[in-house]
């Protein structure tokens, strides 16, 4: 038997008049969600996932939702996956004088094409973090183990064992862009994404010397920009991946990106339909 397609059913915006009892009413009422847990969703920052549903069941929860004036809707995790895949970019240069502002984008392997800064219909802006842990001991003393009780060699290697930690923050920047081909979405990742004119080969970078948000309100004034990722709480489906993954199960990963990034894309798309 095919198992269920998922749904992440997202509150956009809750009516003005709505309190935590209000929204938890909402919730147990229209998805058959436990109390105890609605109460824990109705207090995300929004956009907010409130609960992965069965996809089988979304026209219908949505109907409640949207009869309580809950601004809503649910993608399905095949939706979200059928999202353009990113474009990883090398370098985005502007053309001098161009107007409209106009871009070319050099991807990594090499192609380019160009857009206009109009055809920029959201930027996502935000950092993920990794953090490395290294352990290292004193071989000097592991000649000595021999002579100490068990418990003494224990203290003994606890005293010489270092643990350093390092945590390493990524900037990143989504562009959805409208092109006459099609959505296309540009991903630009730390130091390994440059931007400049074109025809200037000393282009600094894009994500290390500049807060990428206030770049692209420059650059692209009319761009929608999000970048409320840092607040993002991923549903529990993609804690999972990071997890095994190797990673940590919290919110500022690659994994969570790569839902929210399209996630997000898909919340704009039905408020203003591009």
């Amino acid at each position: 038997m095919q198992k269920p397609e998922t749904a992440y059913l997202t509150v956009i915006r809750w009516p003005g008049n709505f309190d935590e009892d209000a929204k938890v009413e909402a919730l147990v009422g229209s998805a058959a969600m436990d109390p105890y847990q609605a109460r824990l969703a109705s207090r995300r920052n929004l956009p907010g996932v409130m609960t992965p549903i069965d996809a089988l069941l979304r026209d219908n929860i949505l109907e409640a939702m949207h009869a309580r004036g809950v601004l809503s809707i649910a993608p399905t995790h095949s939706e979200i996956l059928a999202y353009p895949q990113p474009e990883m970019a090398l370098g985005v240069d502007q053309f001098p004088d161009a107007d409209p502002p106009s871009f070319v984008v050099e991807t990594n392997d090499g192609n380019h094409w160009t857009f206009r800064s109009d055809q920029v219909r959201l930027a996502v802006a935000g950092h993920i973090k990794a953090t490395t842990t290294q352990i290292k001991s004193n071989p000097s003393s592991s000649s000595e183990f021999n002579a100490y009780s068990s418990a003494a060699g224990n203290a003994m290697r606890q005293t010489d064992a270092h643990v350093s930690r390092n945590t390493k923050v990524t900037n990143l920047l989504d562009l959805h862009i409208q092109t006459d081909a099609g959505l296309k979405l540009v991903r630009l990742v730390g130091p390994r994404t440059r931007i400049g004119i074109v025809g200037d080969n000393d282009r600094p970078s894009l994500l290390d010397n500049s807060r990428p948000a206030e770049m692209i309100q420059i650059l692209m004034p009319d761009t929608d920009i999000d970048t409320e990722f840092h607040d993002f709480d991923p549903p529990s489906i993609v804690r999972r991946q990071s997890h095994k993954a190797g990673g940590r199960s919290g919110s500022l990963t690659m994994e969570s990106w790569a839902f929210y990034s399209p996630w997000i894309g898909l919340i704009k798309q039905s408020i203003y339909g591009w």
